[in-house]
């Protein structure tokens, strides 16, 4: 006992450190989720926020700093991830710039701004918002960077937005990688590109805002599949290194492929060695020795106990198998009983002259019959607390063929037991039903004579008992509630006594009586 309770005492500790692993585990989990929605859901907002851009200038030729401003300032305040946003028109040829202050440039290795180089076509920035932190970018041209360029003709080209390859962003931001999301404008008039439109990541601003709340709980590196060399974004404090701690979730960004990389914090990855765990598996072996101590003690009541519970247990299953035997017993009795009495009537009858008399007799006979088979299938039964109607019903109408062979009978019944309480008196009236059809229902003996029991359990305890003849029919005027004679009476009688409702259908083909009960089966 001491093995088991110390067994299970390392067992809980263990479970409970590892609830704390699971738990972790599922907040890692769901931290993933969140951090491809909310990526998601940021790059789908700058997606309408760049179509609305697109149809303002589609519909504007002259737009100036102030509306500009005033136009983009709600994108920029409702979506803090955005760094800025810019107005680049096309110029073909910078000797005809329509924007005469604006000086096209381009950058140098050194990272400052020089004169561009003359080209067919320059994409310089016109507008931005936010103006003063980045004004120097102001005539930077973005077709004269390559990654900026192909976004440019294939956004051109697709007439789609499209996002860059990662770049360096021209203002000086310690290589800190970002990316432009940009649409083409088009002049309807003119069928030519008016511009372009673009929104303006510094992915380090980016991720930290989007995910400031998941940053703590996993460290996540970003990468562009198609420039592998240096991550877009990746606050690991080491050279990240791939592990089966790594989780890779792939991102379809337009026309670019991103890879997120999720690597857990450490602290949810170790075991958590919880306070809680050391406390209960102190407990624990505290208990155990104190258990092993006092089971070892009462060892000796115990197994005396057991010996008193193990004869008393004898003794009253002894005693229950005596009352069932005894019970057998009465109900053999009883139905001896009821048989010595039908054999007197049966010796009464052959001394009597009048017709109603023996009519009278042999009907008291049938119902003790009845009567008696109930007890014989009681006693014969394992079951001495209710009796099984579809072996009743075979009995019954193999003893009332015995008294009539002109007809032929069918059952239909599932099993079902019988309570004692309901019994006699269901016997009774299935009894005198049975021994009314034989009687009255076929006066042509010569012809096909069938009767039909069925029998099927509805909901709950609901039974519903019909009996079907092929005979000639009920009177025309007969109702059932007021129909004299004994039989009817007992019937009505008996079915006031278990709560049963009897109701007919008669024609010129037969009658039908249907008998609803509930069968409260004693368990």
């Amino acid at each position: 006992m001491l093995l088991i309770g110390a067994l299970i005492s390392f067992f809980i500790f263990y479970n409970i450190n590892a609830r704390y692993l699971s738990k972790n585990k599922i907040t890692v989990d769901n931290t993933i989720s969140k951090s491809i929605l909310k990526v998601t859901d940021e790059l789908n907002k700058i997606n309408l926020v760049i179509e609305s851009m697109g149809f303002f200038f589609e519909n504007h030729d002259d737009v100036s700093q102030n509306l500009f401003e005033q136009f983009t300032n709600p994108y920029l305040k409702q979506l803090p991830s955005i760094g800025a946003l810019e107005w680049a028109p096309k110029i073909d040829d910078p000797k005809n710039n329509e924007t005469e202050e604006l000086v096209i440039t381009e950058s140098d290795s050194a990272g400052g701004f020089v004169p561009v180089v003359a080209n067919e076509v320059h994409y310089p920035i016109a507008l931005l918002n936010p103006l003063k932190p980045l004004k120097d970018a102001i005539g930077y041209d973005n077709y004269s960077e390559e990654n900026r360029k192909s976004a440019i003709d294939l956004a051109i080209g697709t007439k789609e937005i499209t996002f860059t390859a990662p770049i360096e962003l021209v203002q000086k931001n310690n290589g800190v990688l970002g990316f432009l999301a940009l649409k083409a404008v088009q002049d309807s008039s003119l069928r030519r590109t008016k511009g372009i439109v673009a929104g303006i990541y510094r992915m380090d601003l980016f991720v930290k805002r989007t995910l400031k709340n998941e940053l703590p709980i996993v460290n996540i590196t970003i990468t562009d599949s198609a420039a592998n060399e240096k991550p877009l974004f990746t606050n690991l404090p080491l050279k990240r290194h791939k592990g089966e701690n790594e989780i890779i979730k792939k991102l379809n960004i337009g026309n670019r492929t991103w890879y997120m990389s999720f690597i857990p914090k450490q602290k949810y990855i170790d075991f958590p060695h919880v306070l809680e765990s050391y406390l209960v598996l102190l407990f624990g072996l505290l208990t155990t020795g104190l258990l092993v101590y006092v089971v070892k003690k009462n060892d000796d009541y115990n197994d005396r106990l057991e010996a008193r519970v193990l004869l008393r247990t004898s003794e009253l299953e002894a005693s229950n198998k005596m009352k069932e035997n005894l019970l057998r017993e009465i109900h053999h009795r009883v139905k001896n009983n009821l048989q010595i009495t039908s054999s007197l009537m049966n010796m009464q009858k052959r001394k009597l002259v009048s017709k109603e008399a023996i009519t009278a007799l042999s009907d008291s006979q049938a119902r003790i019959s009845a009567i008696a088979l109930t007890h014989q299938k009681i006693y014969q039964d394992q079951d001495s607390k209710a009796v099984n109607l579809h072996d009743y019903l075979v009995d019954l109408m193999e003893h009332q063929k015995k008294i009539s062979a002109s007809f032929t009978y069918k059952i239909n019944c599932p099993y079902i037991s019988i309570d004692l309480d309901r019994a006699v008196p269901l016997a009774l009236i299935i009894s005198e039903l049975v021994t009314n059809a034989v009687k009255h229902a076929y006066p042509d003996t010569t012809k096909y004579n069938e009767l039909l029991i069925d029998v099927t359990e509805q909901s709950g305890e609901n039974v519903l008992l019909s009996i079907r003849d092929n005979g000639k029919g009920l009177p025309e005027h007969f109702n059932i509630k007021e129909a004299e004679g004994i039989g009817f009476e007992i019937i009505r009688a008996l079915c006031r006594q278990i709560s049963a409702e009897l109701t007919y259908e008669s024609n010129d083909y037969g009658t039908q009586f249907d008998l609803a009960f509930k069968n409260q089966t004693q368990a």
